[in-house]
């Protein structure tokens, strides 16, 4: 597979090997620790006429952030400021499903 770029009398050619990565990562917020994931799709077998429709299907099923709040911190005491950071956020939470429910 290559690609070739044409500008006047300048060339440029890419050749590739038919795989495609997707690089993103899981983290969870307060943890301060983030799982890198890299997914890997290889179009060789893929007829080019299919190429940008399973392009397409990749993208929209792999190509996501995923942020989690870590909430296993529950047998620690927390200071006030704790409890108000998490109400909010809990709060936040609670009319962002309520819009997307509608």
């Amino acid at each position: 597979m290559s690609i070739t770029f044409s500008n006047d009398s300048s060339h440029l050619t890419m050749k590739g090997s038919g795989k495609v990565q997707i690089k993103t990562s899981i983290k969870i917020y307060g943890t301060g620790t983030e799982l890198p994931v890299t997914i890997e799709a290889d179009f060789n077998n893929i007829p080019h006429n299919l190429h940008q429709i399973y392009y397409q299907s990749l993208v929209s099923q792999y190509n996501t952030s995923w942020n989690v709040y870590d909430n296993t911190k529950d047998d620690e005491p927390k200071t006030i400021e704790e409890k108000k950071s998490e109400w909010r956020l809990n709060r936040l939470v609670e009319l962002i499903s309520k819009v997307i429910k509608k």
